[in-house]
């Protein structure tokens, strides 16, 4: 047995408290403080901005970290001033800045990042970044430009392929609707700003940012050299309320309603890192009904056949079928004549596809002669494309419609920012990219695959051995990933996905460890184990193909409610994203397993999850972090 994790470890993947934010008021403003950012600024019942915060990203558009020291909160007036230094070191970066961010009594807040470079060094970006709620989709928006003009221009209502948005580019002030006859009011110094639509990369937000995209990148700093930039919020107009801090309820209320789609087909893909599959791992595998098993091939390599072959080998193993992402290069009509005998009907392998994903090496999306091709060598099979890479790539370059049986696209949640908030938040993102698609493909089937946490490409330096990788986030063994999860599946199904890869068979990036462990001493996986994201899954293995119910609550950033009918019977699994207990108030439901923190390790040892508990008068009682699945009378 392993020795016992921490619980913080078991909630959230690292040995360390979860961030509480800070409430600060200014005059009707609240607005909430947490490591250096200001993660909410509310007007009444309203987020007026989402965040505020000091970015610093190299050349390999990584973001660095920041140490915050000197944190100093200062309440006076019916106003506040914060101070604190952040410093950013890696091998790429080394820039520090000082913070100072005010409050006043007439609402208008105030935040300066006064930095500078401590060596030469190269970077794509630092400086202030503002994130603009999704609520102002289709909004109007006042623009005042560096050179004085003044237009007028709406947010995007549809996912905008544009960095920057048109219209939203070069400007020193933005004017939108905060409340019912109030403005707030944004003004930027120090650089020339511009809106990028973040939803590209699945992030329920608009951000401002500098420097622009059109200046080359990245750019050589001096040691020495500063960045001053300013961002002040001001409200003008009629009657402000009275601040109000929002608090997510801790009694949450479910509303089940009618059908709203069908349980995508589930996935999971091949381990980044190779190598066989044990037996004990082929047999949970096969334990979790898996409708196929992704595996990526490149047939621009001499093994390429080799490798869809052994990939057929695992998926009959565990008892599904394969799905190829398949990069070819520009000239593969050879290779696409090779496939078509490596899966002619009459082969033991055609059978064993579920789907061929093409992607043409080099291109951002699948480019319509690979489409071509493959149409033509591969008639009798399901042949779609999309990207490898984020949507802004696919939403850019969009593969003809008529020329796919389906489109397909990965997700991740963190592509800027990492915290457990954004988690949340941008499962709103993901919903988001699906109705953009669903609008650019009509009646295409959406294929999300695969869903990650990070990023899966190699950006910067390989990491040394015993180090996490940038691909990997500590959170995927934990409570928070499989919350998280239920979150996932709930986005995709509601938006009607036909299917979903989610994650990888084992290792940092799976649902379950190796034998040997992780290898990497910040990820505190239980070696041989699985993860609570594997028991989620396994809770869904007799539900495949189910309807899907809508189901909404009163807490929906806090809590997932994912509820599946099948059969006249109903589950609902539940995910809990904080730190805090929640009563989860689900009538007609009388049983449920609930993982935690106290009995979530034996779980992942043993594969098993704990028995299920009564659930007096149907409310289920959900710790910080917890999983439920729960079945009615």
């Amino acid at each position: 047995m392993a020795s016992q994790l921490p619980q913080h470890i078991l909630w959230h993947g690292t040995d360390v408290a979860p961030p509480v934010p800070e409430w600060l008021t200014a005059g009707p403003l609240a607005v909430a403080l947490e490591e250096g950012q200001l993660r909410g600024l509310w007007l009444g019942g309203r987020c007026v901005v989402r965040r505020i915060y000091g970015a610093v990203r190299d050349r390999f558009w990584n973001t660095v970290p920041g140490v915050m020291t000197d944190l100093c909160v200062e309440r006076s007036g019916g106003g506040w001033r914060v101070t604190f230094t952040s410093e950013h070191v890696s091998a790429e970066v080394d820039f520090v800045w000082r913070a100072e961010i005010t409050g006043a009594a007439d609402g208008t807040v105030r935040y300066v990042f006064d930095g500078e470079a401590r060596r030469e060094m190269a970077k794509n970006r630092i400086g202030l970044c503002v994130l603009h709620p999704l609520w102002l989709a289709g909004k109007p928006c006042g623009v005042e430009y560096v050179s004085g003009d003044r237009a007028t221009v709406n947010f995007p209502t549809l996912v905008d392929p544009q960095q920057p948005v048109r219209g939203l580019h070069d400007f020193r002030e933005l004017r939108h609707e905060a409340a019912d006859g109030v403005a707030a009011v944004i003004a930027f110094e120090g650089d020339v700003f511009e809106i990028e639509d973040q939803r590209n990369w699945t992030d329920a937000s608009f951000k401002s940012y500098s420097t622009p995209q059109r200046i080359p990148m990245p750019a050589t700093m001096r040691a020495g050299q500063r960045v001053r930039q300013v961002v002040t919020l001001r409200l003008e107009g009629g009657a402000l309320p009275a601040a109000v801090v929002p608090v997510e309820a801790e009694t949450v209320r479910i509303t089940i309603g009618a059908a709203v789609g069908t349980l995508p087909q589930i996935g999971v893909g091949a381990a980044y890192h190779g190598g066989k599959l044990s037996a004990r791992e082929l047999e949970r595998l096969r334990a979790l009904s898996l409708e196929f098993y992704r595996m990526e091939v490149d047939a621009s390599r001499p093994d390429w056949l080799e490798s869809l072959e052994h990939g057929q080998r695992i998926a009959e193993a565990i008892g599904t079928r394969l799905e190829v992402a398949l990069m070819l290069p520009e000239a593969a009509e050879d290779l696409l004549r090779e496939l078509a005998a490596w899966a002619n009907p009459q082969s033991n392998y055609s059978a064993g596809v579920a789907r061929w994903i093409m992607f043409t090496r080099g291109a951002p999306a699948t480019r319509a002669a690979s489409l071509q091709l493959a149409q033509q060598y591969l008639p009798l099979h399901d042949v779609g494309g999309g990207t490898d890479a984020d949507f802004f790539q696919l939403n850019n370059h969009r593969p003809p419609v008529g020329m796919l049986d389906f489109v397909s696209v990965p997700l991740r949640p963190c592509a800027h920012q990492f915290d457990l908030r954004t988690l949340a938040e941008n499962l709103e993102g993901q919903r988001e990219v699906l109705k953009a698609m669903a609008v650019h493909w009509p009646g295409k089937p959406l294929v999300v695959s695969p869903v990650s946490f990070r990023t899966r490409a190699q950006k910067g330096p390989v990491a040394a051995a015993g180090e996490l990788p940038a691909q990997a986030d500590v959170r995927q063994m934990s409570l928070a990933g499989a919350a998280w999860t239920v979150g996932c599946l709930k986005a995709v199904a509601e938006c009607g996905a036909q299917s979903v890869t989610l994650f990888q068979t084992t290792g940092l990036r799976g649902i379950m460890e190796r034998e040997g462990g992780s290898g990497v001493a910040e990820f505190h996986s239980v070696p041989g184990g699985v993860f609570p994201i594997y028991l989620v899954l396994a809770a869904m293995a007799d539900w495949r193909g189910a309807e899907v119910l809508g189901a909404e609550c009163n807490a929906e950033l806090a809590v997932q409610v994912l509820v599946l009918r099948k059969h006249g019977k109903r589950r609902a699994l539940v995910g809990n994203l904080t730190a805090v207990e929640r009563r989860v108030v689900l009538s007609d439901f009388s049983k449920a397993v609930v993982l935690h923190a106290g009995n979530a390790q034996a779980a992942m040892e043993s594969a098993v999850a704990p028995a299920a508990e009564e659930l007096p008068d149907g409310v289920l009682v959900l710790p910080a972090f917890g999983v439920a699945w729960a079945d009615e009378v």
